[in-house]
């Protein structure tokens, strides 16, 4: 059977033949003080009409932004204590590249944010949801690495044996996928773009005047982040393809790269063989829980509020579920732990979204924002 013809890693072709690679590339409210956004105009003093309903959003989603940005500090504090009380250390390279652009999203944000009458929430909301995912990627893939030093005992034969009370067979779902490899170009382009997505995140929804949405999903990912991978410690796994002893030709039309990756780190990092982190090489060792199923839960939440984006997202992110256990050789009960993980992300993320909108938490005496210069989206 032919094979499919897109490349979906950047790593070269093997000797033995090319196919597609699956890639993990894989607000009657007071604001916030003490923080990034203290110095944000007031648009309203308490003597002043109530505010609208855009501009209660945009004081709510500036509220968000400072616990998000107090989120990241803590967890990068741990991720810096535990590399010093560890052999881990960085290639500073990478890290200060990342570190330095979104610095500079995030200045260019609280410099718009800051500029009076010039100041437009789509602009500088945007900006600072890019400085926050930039500073978060690195932070995360880090702790994964520090996640799996911990060394707990594989956990594949019991994934698999979970896989197996549920009725789920690895191997005839991929049986089915070798007999039919038109699918997998449109599997593999959906998993592998979980990177542009999260981009697509950060930008589309405070550009479209979801300015509160936008807030809310990066806060989401950032708590999924963290709850997978400190889950992930605890139940360490290299993945199915391994339990499984299946080799590339048992899969002859196409390469699952997130899997390979998996195999090629983890165990050195397990080892202590694997200590120096350089940022551009990482890959994110988790297995379980999947990841790229709680991303494509919280692209589909996230994307909801637009009606003509709404439409792509859905099926779209259905099918990166699909294409989950087969890119990153994840057992079946890694992609409902991903689902249920960010559930219990969204449902925290919501309840911390009230309590900025009411002012109960990271408020102060007077309202730090700009007016909304859009209105909602359609």
């Amino acid at each position: 059977m032919p094979l499919a013809s897109v490349i979906f890693a950047p790593r070269p072709a093997s000797a033995n033949g090319s196919g597609p690679r699956f890639d993990v590339h894989r607000e009657s409210s007071n604001a916030i003080h003490d923080g990034p956004m203290a110095d944000v105009p007031s648009a309203r003093c308490e003597h002043q009409a109530p505010l609208s309903r855009a501009d209660h959003e945009v004081a709510t989603a500036l509220r968000l932004v400072e616990f998000n940005w107090r989120l990241l500090a803590s967890v990068a504090g741990f991720v810096l204590a535990w590399l010093v009380a560890t052999q881990f250390y960085i290639e500073p390279a990478g890290y200060v590249v990342a570190f330095a652009l979104a610095t500079l999203c995030g200045w260019f944000g609280l410099r718009n944010a800051r500029s009076g009458a010039r100041a437009n929430p789509r602009v500088f909301l945007s900006l600072i949801a890019l400085a926050q995912m930039t500073l978060a990627i690195p932070v995360m893939l880090t702790l994964t690495y520090v996640a799996t030093s911990a060394g707990f005992p594989l956990q594949d034969a019991r994934l698999l044996a979970w896989d197996r009370a549920l009725g789920f067979e690895f191997k005839s779902f991929l049986d089915f996928i070798n007999g039919h490899p038109e699918l997998l170009s449109v599997l593999a382009q959906s998993y592998s773009s979980i990177t542009l997505q999260m981009i697509l995140l950060g930008l589309v929804l405070p550009l479209t005047g979801c300015y509160q949405r936008g807030a809310e999903a990066i806060c989401a990912y950032i708590l999924a982040l963290l709850v997978t991978t400190c889950i992930s410690a605890f139940v360490p796994a290299i993945g199915v393809y391994h339990v499984l002893g299946l080799q590339a030709s048992d899969f002859p039309n196409f390469e699952p790269a997130g899997y390979y990756d998996t195999l090629r780190d983890a165990p050195l990092v397990r080892a202590g063989l694997l200590r120096k982190l350089n940022l551009p090489q990482l890959v994110g060792v988790v297995t379980f829980p999947s990841f790229h199923a709680a991303a494509a839960v919280l692209y589909m939440w996230s994307f909801w509020p637009l009606r003509w984006l709404r439409l792509a997202a859905i099926p779209w992110n259905v099918l990166m579920i699909v294409a989950t256990p087969l890119g990153g050789g994840h057992y079946l009960v890694d992609i409902l732990a991903g689902v249920a993980v960010s559930t219990v992300a969204i449902v925290v993320t919501t309840a911390i979204s009230a309590a900025c909108s009411t002012g109960r938490l990271m408020s102060t005496a007077r309202l730090a924002m700009v007016p909304a210069r859009a209105g909602k989206p359609a």
